[in-house]
C-alpha cells in the first residue's frame, strides 16, 4: 500500500517528530466520493485518498513511533486529521 511506503520514507528521514495530515476515511466521506465519482467533470469527487486513522497509527507504531497528538482540521468543504508522532 502506497500510505505504508510514503509514511516509512518520511519516518527514516525524521528523527525526533513527524507530524502528518491526510484525508480521514469514514464512512460519510467514503460515500461522498463515491457519490461524486458518478457524475463526470474534476469538481464533483474530491481527488484525495481517503485513509483510515486506525491504519496510518498502525503504521506509525509498527516503525517505532508514539502518537503525541492527534486532531481535526475542518472547513467548510475541508477536512483533514493531522497526527504528531514522536520517537522516544
Amino acid at each position: 500500500e502506497k500510505i505504508a511506503e510514503m509514511i516509512q520514507h518520511l519516518a527514516s528521514v525524521s528523527s525526533r517528530r513527524l507530524i502528518i495530515t491526510f484525508a480521514p476515511y469514514t464512512l460519510l466521506l467514503g460515500a461522498l466520493k463515491s457519490f461524486g465519482s458518478l457524475f463526470p467533470g474534476p469538481s464533483k469527487a474530491t481527488r484525495a485518498y481517503l485513509h483510515k486513522e486506525s491504519d496510518v497509527v498502525d503504521i506509525l507504531q509498527k516503525l517505532g513511533w508514539t502518537i503525541k497528538r492527534t486532531d481535526f482540521i475542518k472547513s467548510k468543504f475541508y477536512f483533514s486529521k493531522i497526527i504528531e508522532a514522536v520517537k522516544e
